[in-house]
């Protein structure tokens, strides 16, 4: 997992490996939110090719941490693949998405 900031969004380029695993991905989320002060989260999904029940959990439990630290995250880099899948469990209602990280930064504007 690369974590970057950009001004006050933190950015997490997150792996398939980074979203079969919630504890450390979670713990670094919680990091940021609570002694980074970051109030923007991104999470970056370029390299996910598809995803499945575990890492759709990961990206929702990513999204309560966030909603209960009142912090917003947004998914970008999303695949049509992926898309579709969230999709299918109702999380394009619940998390925007954006084509790259770098529209999702700017849509916090």
């Amino acid at each position: 997992m690369l974590i970057e900031r950009v001004g006050p969004t933190a950015i997490f380029t997150l792996s398939k490996e980074d979203l079969s695993a919630p504890v450390p991905t979670l713990a670094a989320l919680e990091r940021e939110i609570k002694d980074e002060c970051a109030q923007q989260i991104v999470a970056d999904l370029e390299i996910i090719e598809s995803i499945y029940s575990l890492q759709i959990g990961t990206l929702v439990a990513m999204h309560v941490m966030c909603y209960e630290n009142l912090a917003v995250m947004k998914l970008a880099s999303v695949n049509n693949h992926v898309k579709n899948q969230l999709r299918l469990v109702g999380l394009d209602k619940l998390m925007e998405m954006h084509h790259g990280k770098q529209v999702a930064v700017e849509s916090f504007k």
